[in-house]
C-alpha cells in the first residue's frame, strides 16, 4: 500500500482505524484525545475503555469507533520526554509498531496516526516526527495497508 505524511485533521482522514494519543488509564483527557472521545461518543467510548482497564506506555489497545467514520480506535500510550536518556525513542517506536500490529490483527486496510509524541508528551517536534517516519517506513506492515501520519493536531 502506501505511506502519506499529511496536514489533514486526524478525524477527517479516510481510514478504517484512527490512533488516539492515549494515557495509560485510557481516560478522557484534553486535546486530541478529548476530541476523539467527543466525536466517538464520550460515554460509550469511556465504558469500552473502562472494560479494558489500562495500557502500558509503548503499547496499544483497540475499541470500536462508535460514532466515528473509522471502524476502530487504536489507543496508543506514548512516553513523556525526559531528556532522551530513558528509552523514550524505543517506547515511542513501540507505540507505532503496536498500533500497526493491532491494525493488522483487526484486518483494516487503512490507519491514521497523529504524531504520538506531540502535546503533553513534550517531545522535541523534529525528533518525534523522525521516530514516527522511521518506525512506520521500516515496518513490513505498512506495505499491507494505507498509513496516514498527520502533523495536524486538530
Amino acid at each position: 500500500m502506501a505511506f502519506e505524511l499529511v496536514s489533514t485533521p486526524l478525524l477527517s482522514l479516510p481510514a478504517e482505524a484512527v490512533v488516539n494519543r492515549a494515557n495509560s488509564g485510557l481516560q478522557y483527557s484534553s486535546g486530541l484525545c478529548g476530541r476523539i472521545f467527543d466525536a466517538a461518543g464520550k460515554l460509550p467510548l469511556q465504558r469500552a475503555c473502562v472494560s479494558i482497564g489500562s495500557c502500558k506506555v509503548g503499547n496499544a489497545v483497540a475499541t470500536d469507533g462508535f460514532d466515528l467514520k473509522a471502524k476502530y480506535i487504536i489507543h496508543a500510550v506514548p512516553p513523556r520526554w525526559c531528556g532522551g536518556k530513558h528509552g523514550e525513542d524505543q517506547l515511542l517506536a513501540g507505540c507505532y509498531n503496536a498500533a500497526l500490529e493491532l491494525a493488522r490483527k483487526l484486518g483494516v486496510r487503512s490507519v491514521a496516526f497523529p504524531l504520538l509524541s506531540q502535546g503533553l508528551c513534550g517531545y522535541p517536534s523534529d525528533r518525534g516526527l523522525k521516530v514516527a517516519k522511521e518506525t512506520i517506513l521500516s515496518s513490513p506492515l505498512q506495505k499491507e495497508m494505507q498509513v496516514y501520519l498527520t502533523v495536524s493536531d486538530t
